[in-house]
């Protein structure tokens, strides 16, 4: 705490750890310039935007390291541009997706749970998004696109703003899979392809611990031995368990020994499966995408809104923390005519997606945004995609997390007692060594920066400190 206060109190920042490296030269053009002016002021483009809920990077086929079959997302990677490193804004369903809608930052658009305080402050009530942010697909909707959602509901429901914008919106079962979702988006695909401009936006919860596995597929046990069986109300019951350790302002969610290595080894083999069925139903619409000629004129974007962790930090399910495993997704754009593979290693943010189709398109942007438009990186005019990289979570009032990522590292300021974190993501994948105090003044640096961009958003970050509040219990 002092060194927070003394933090707060430093009017001057100190000088720079070190001389600030010479800005990078643009690397020249990734993606043909002249395939990205084809949809330029485009009649006939396509929108399509695909969410695998909860999907974590590193298990998928994207990452040849996991073991995951997905042929369907590799076969879409093959004429695509494949972001590596995106990083999601929020590590839960409704802050994410919202940042992406509005392209703004969670603390910006103020969908950061799914209850909010009445006007009298007495009592929670359903939120929604407030009516002067304007979102995307209802830019597109202005323009003239004819939008249609088939989600799997909870998170992404029409009532928390996700609707606007679209003529039809499928919401009708919580924590739905594409299972659900997938036959009425084929059947309104087959209807309107060719016929009007479409944005279509295809989701699913097949992957998330509150879906199960398909009637008749039983967990893959191999030599595990014990007492965990995979199924949703296990999944809860042990998410609300590391939830109940967080009892004071900077506590961390918790399993403690509830669960051991090999438990959250057969629960990472449940999610794998589920990976693998999802890819499956995801192709179903891909391959309808291309057998109707829509995918050759269409922008297509895949994506996840964040990731899973299985004990990484001691706990199971995602929301409490920001940690890379919660936040690294999956994030493919294809555009239209494209039809080899790009590849991109650069650290990318999701809350560019609707920006980089609109720059696309020639559309104008939505004012007061964060996100930008990817193209210039893309084209090799700057050397680098947008930033600053950011990530936050206010999970049902449990934490008040924010996150800043510079170059290879990562730093994680906890709003409720001013705690720090500080890694290096090159050397420290899994953030299991905190640098904050052997490296104290790029951690102070770090946290100035990051406390200067919530001032920016209007955000007071002192009025979280020593916060205690009842949580939320709607999940």
């Amino acid at each position: 705490m002092l060194r927070l206060l003394l933090a707060l109190a430093c009017a001057t920042p100190t000088p720079p750890a070190a001389d600030a490296p010479a800005s990078p030269a643009p690397a020249g053009p990734r993606l043909d310039p002249k395939l990205l002016e084809r949809s330029r002021g485009s009649e006939d483009v396509d929108v399509i935007v695909i969410s695998m809920d909860c999907l974590r990077h590193d298990r998928t086929g994207l990452d040849p390291a996991s073991g995951v079959r997905t042929p369907n997302l590799r076969a879409f990677a093959d004429q695509a541009v494949v972001f590596h490193d995106a990083m999601s804004a929020a590590s839960w369903t409704v802050p994410s997706h919202m940042a992406v809608w509005t392209a703004r930052w969670p603390s910006r658009h103020g969908l950061v749970n799914k209850l909010m305080p009445d006007p009298t402050g007495t009592k929670l009530i359903d939120a929604t998004l407030r009516d002067d942010i304007p979102t995307y697909p209802q830019a597109f909707a202005e323009k003239g696109w004819v939008g249609a959602a088939f989600t799997g509901d909870a998170g992404v429901s029409a009532r928390f703003g996700y609707g606007r914008g679209f003529v039809t919106f499928l919401d009708d079962r919580k924590f739905g899979g594409m299972d659900h979702s997938g036959p009425p988006a084929r059947a309104w695909l087959a209807e309107h392809a060719a016929k009007e401009r479409m944005l279509l936006f295809f989701h699913g919860y097949d992957v998330h611990g509150q879906a199960p596995l398909p009637d008749g597929v039983a967990p893959v046990r191999g030599d595990y031995t014990g007492p965990l069986d995979g199924s949703i109300a296990e999944q809860a019951k042990y998410r609300e368990l590391a939830l109940s350790a967080i009892r004071n302002p900077g506590d961390a969610a918790s399993l403690g020994s509830a669960l051991t290595k090999e438990d959250a080894a057969f629960l990472r083999g449940v999610y794998d499966q589920k990976v693998e069925i999802a890819d499956a139903r995801v192709g179903a619409l891909l391959a309808d995408l291309k057998a109707s000629g829509v995918w050759d004129r269409s922008i297509v974007a895949l994506m996840a809104d964040h990731g899973e962790e299985f004990l990484e930090h001691g706990a199971l399910d995602h929301g409490y923390s920001i940690y890379q495993e919660q936040l690294h997704v999956p994030f493919l754009i294809h555009f239209p005519g494209q039809s080899t593979r790009v590849d991109v290693h650069e650290t990318v943010r999701t809350i560019d997606l609707f920006p980089t189709i609109a720059d696309a398109l020639g559309m104008p942007q939505l004012p007061d945004v964060d996100g930008t438009s990817l193209l210039p990186f893309l084209r090799g005019e700057v050397p680098t995609p947008p930033g600053p990289l950011l990530a936050e979570s206010d999970y049902r009032l449990y934490v008040h997390l924010r996150a800043l990522r510079k170059g290879d590292h990562k730093l994680i300021l906890d709003l409720a007692d001013g705690g720090v974190q500080l890694f290096d993501l090159a050397k420290d994948p899994g953030e299991t060594q905190d640098l904050s105090k052997t490296d104290p003044r790029r951690a102070y640096e770090m946290e100035q920066e990051l406390r200067t961009e919530l001032l920016r958003w209007k955000t007071d970050p002192s009025r979280f400190l020593g916060r205690a509040e009842a949580p939320i219990s709607v999940y």
